[in-house]
């Protein structure tokens, strides 16, 4: 019989909601912001925290680490593992079915009818697609004969460079291309999708094999490999953990005074979970961006509750009506649930259509940011969420006004004259309430936004320490096939000679690696003088830097002793370098390194230091700049064989890029041209993040402030019309209009006042929490403490003008009469 009641009382839910269509779209416009906001970075979260990596059995896979805790001011974390480290770790652990290393690397690929182009690759050892589960869609992967020494050179295509390059071609299998310069052939295409390793932001487009000789095996000290390692089935995380320490207590029992080991305080083994390598960075962002969007959600909800409020009230002499003819409790839920119910769900499905357009604004701009940006979407867990969500606020704001019109009673609302009826003490209570929550969250999402909109004005004005402006910069990599340590010093010597005479061109020079954050060389070197004692760091520099003479006047980098290279540094004079900074201070502190012998190339010829430059920004904003040395290109380029060539013009800097294209075809037709694009984009690059962050909170803040905002106004116009007899009576007893609105703002102000007083504590969580993610957040940073709450002060009192205006054009005949 129940079951028969129910579509009547839908039609009657759709028809209720038919007659009030400013309050219903109203309503569904607040749900559709809180639950299009929260889909959306649910599905982010969703792909980047909680769905499993796409191999087999992801949470058996594990990243094993060497590290130096004792080199440099804190150490060499999460460090490469050498080729006979590697050896020794396939051949000594127990619990690990496979132990597979790879290289990251960069290539030059041409022929095969394709365009030279730059891509990264990874050499790979034969097992580490049997251990990730994953299978070529075309042609076979990497075995073990490939992986020979002196074997024929083999690769296998990513899939979207064989679309791009190659256009999907299937008889690209068993076509020999130039990879750097050598022959290989095309033995595989890897499917749609497959990345690995997963959450890097360029990942590797080629996968070519990884040929270990005996001499790499005697090379200890040569730290760079990867490892991958799939832990038994049978067997935790912690057990395997204690497998890699019973191994380095082995290599520990073998260490001698000059031997390179795993050893429990120089250089231990350390290992992490893959998913947690891949999102543990971001993790703690995404979810305190999930936070964020429930908050905004339960401001939508609060605002909706509150509608529902004012409209049951409205309604309780019909509800008393239908109770006193025999309806039942049932009766009136069934109603209520379907009002609800038919809101929420018009509220998901438009929030869906926000959810997309927010997923699609996120990529754009966030993509760089956020590992695995490629899986996000509306997949069927995403839609289960928004549905989910949509069906409980339902629920749940759908109810909560029936409760407080069935405490109501009967007798008096039936007695009230003109049908009119005032709300109980409970249920202005509760809309006030509401309204407090919303604005301490409110609250909340503003001061969170300031102090991340600070951060990233602070992390801005931080200088990389070089001249950026109206610079193009791009990437230029000679394999070793076909330049031999002459060629190369030639060709850097030739190309900036040449780009600097292009039309348009001020300047060039090149650079080995460019500001603000460079990937860690940590050399050992030998310095003149320089004798390490206990607590003193050791003869190792933390990055290796190589420039041409000029490149430091048109980079300005700035010379505090010494002098500059010049032209007579080439490769015939005495070999001589540049330090920064850090590196005189950690190492001649108090004194002067002009003149030290600096031996940084193992058996070849010591070098003079002739200058000491400003640090420029090595190791991030966040971070002291590390050890640098100099080396001038015309002397050492042999050993650079990748550099950024920078050209500088009087205006925008693309404008530069045809006639540095053109100069560099005519200089070598197989050479790519990679990362190209401004200086000042180069640089920007480490600021994407927190960019990112701060403008998806301060949207978040904007959407619950509107929301907030709507939520005061619609209780202020309750108050209003609830109150009408009262401000009837105090006019007639001489309160005049100035007294009434000055009565209205003061109650919207209370309001305000309460929510700031709540939100003030969790705007203080969640400092601490943006402390530990984001560079800049101080300690107190009372730009944002004072203009977030005084923000929404002047907000909520403008939002309550029109009622306080409305309270004041009450006639007290009128309202006397009418009650």
């Amino acid at each position: 019989m129940a079951n028969s009641r129910v579509p009547g009382d839908a039609r009657i839910a759709f028809r209720q909601l038919r007659r009030s269509p400013a309050f219903a779209a109203a309503a569904i416009l607040c749900l559709a912001l809180g639950i299009g906001a929260t889909t959306a970075i649910f599905s982010v979260v969703n792909a980047v925290v909680l769905r499993p990596l796409p191999y087999r059995q992801p949470e058996q896979l594990i990243r094993v680490y060497s590290e130096f805790p004792t080199l440099g001011a804190a150490g060499l974390r999460r460090f490469w593992i050498s080729p006979p480290e590697f050896r020794d770790l396939r051949q000594l652990t127990q619990a690990f079915q496979t132990v597979d290393a790879w290289q990251s690397s960069g290539a030059n690929i041409a022929g095969a009818g394709a365009e030279p182009v730059r891509v990264n690759s990874a050499f790979v050892s034969s097992s580490l697609l049997a251990t990730l589960g994953v299978q070529p869609t075309m042609g076979r992967w990497i075995d073990a004969r490939d992986c020979e020494p002196g074997a024929a050179m083999q690769l296998v295509l990513g899939y979207n460079l064989w679309r791009s390059s190659y256009g999907a071609d299937p008889a690209i299998l068993g076509k020999e291309i130039q990879y750097n310069g050598r022959p290989a052939t095309v033995i595989g295409v890897m499917p749609r999708g497959f990345q690995f390793p997963p959450g890097e932001r360029e990942p590797a487009e080629i996968w070519v094999p990884l040929q270990l000789t005996d001499e790499h095996l005697q090379r200890w000290g040569n730290h760079r490999l990867s490892i991958l390692a799939r832990r038994r089935p049978d067997l935790s995380q912690q057990q395997a953990l204690q497998d890699l320490i019973r191994v380095q207590s082995i290599h520990e029992q073998q260490a001698g005074p000059r031997t390179h080991r795993f050893h429990s305080r120089n250089h231990p083994l350390v290992a992490y979970s893959l998913i947690d390598e891949t999102v543990g960075s971001v993790r703690p962002a995404m979810l305190l961006m999930l936070a964020a969007t429930a908050l905004v959600l339960f401001i939508a909800c609060g605002n909706v509750a509150n509608l529902l409020l004012a409209r049951a009230q409205a309604r309780q002499r019909e509800i008393a009506v239908r109770q006193a003819l025999g309806a039942r409790a049932a009766s009136l839920t069934r109603q209520f649930l379907f009002e609800g119910l038919l809101l929420s769900l018009c509220g998901g499905a438009l929030g869906l259509l926000f959810a997309w357009g927010g997923i699609r604004l996120i990529l754009a701009f966030g993509s760089d940011s956020i590992p695995r940006a490629s899986e996000v979407s509306l997949d069927p867990q995403v839609l289960a969420f928004a549905l989910g969500a949509s069906l409980l606020t339902g629920v749940v704001f759908g109810l909560t006004p029936l409760f407080q019109v069935l405490r109501s009673r009967i007798f008096h609302i039936l007695k009230s004259s003109g049908g009119r009826t005032t709300a109980t003490r409970e249920a202005h209570l509760l809309r006030q309430s509401l309204v407090v929550g919303e604005m301490a969250f409110a609250l909340v999402l503003l001061i969170g936004a300031g102090l991340l909109l600070q951060a990233f004005w602070k992390l801005s004005r931080q200088e990389s320490g070089i001249r950026e402006a109206n610079t193009l910069s791009l990437r230029l990599v000679l394999p070793s096939s076909r330049y031999g340590p002459a060629e190369v010093t030639r060709f850097w010597n030739d190309v900036q000679q040449r780009a600097a005479h292009l039309p348009g061109v001020e300047n060039a020079t090149l650079l080995g690696g460019l500001p603000p954050l460079r990937q860690l060389d940590a050399n050992d070197v030998s310095i003149e003088g320089y004798v390490p004692r206990p607590g003193m760091p050791a003869a190792n520099v933390d990055y290796y830097q190589a420039i041409q003479p000029g490149g430091f006047e048109m980079l300005g980098i700035r010379l505090l002793e010494g002098r500059t290279f010049s032209a007579s540094d080439g490769p015939g004079a005495p070999p001589v370098l540049i330090v920064n900074e850090t590196f005189a201070r950690t190492f001649f502190p108090g004194s002067s390194p002009l003149g030290r012998k600096v031996n940084a190339f193992g058996g070849g010829p010591a070098l003079t230091v002739i200058g000491v430059v400003q640090d420029v920004r090595n190791a991030g904003f966040e971070k002291r700049p590390g050890t640098e040395i100099y080396f001038s290109l015309p002397q050492a380029g042999g050993n650079f064989r990748s550099a950024s060539l920078l050209v500088r013009g009087p205006g925008d800097p693309w404008k530069l890029l045809p006639a540095v294209r053109s100069l560099i075809r005519e200089m070598d037709s197989a050479l790519p041209l990679s990362q190209v694009r401004p200086l000042e984009d180069a640089v920007g690059v480490v600021r994407a993040q927190p960019r990112f962050l701060a403008l998806l909170l301060a949207l978040f803040a904007a959407i619950a402030v509107g929301l907030a905002a709507l939520g005061i106004f619609s209780v202020m116009s309750y108050a209003v019309a609830q109150r009408t007899n009262e401000f009837g009576v105090r006019m007639a007893l001489g309160a005049t209009a100035s007294n009434i609105f000055a009565l209205v703002l003061r109650g919207a102000v209370s309001l305000v006042f309460a929510g700031i007083v709540v939100g003030a504590l969790g705007a203080f969580i969640l400092r601490r929490t943006l402390q530990g993610l984001v560079f800049g957040i101080g300690a107190v940073d009372l730009l944002a403490w004072v203009l977030a709450p005084l923000l929404l002060l002047l907000i909520a009192v403008a939002a309550s003008l029109a009622p306080a205006r409305r309270a004041t054009s009450v006639d007290p005949n009128h309202a006397l009469r009418y009650e």
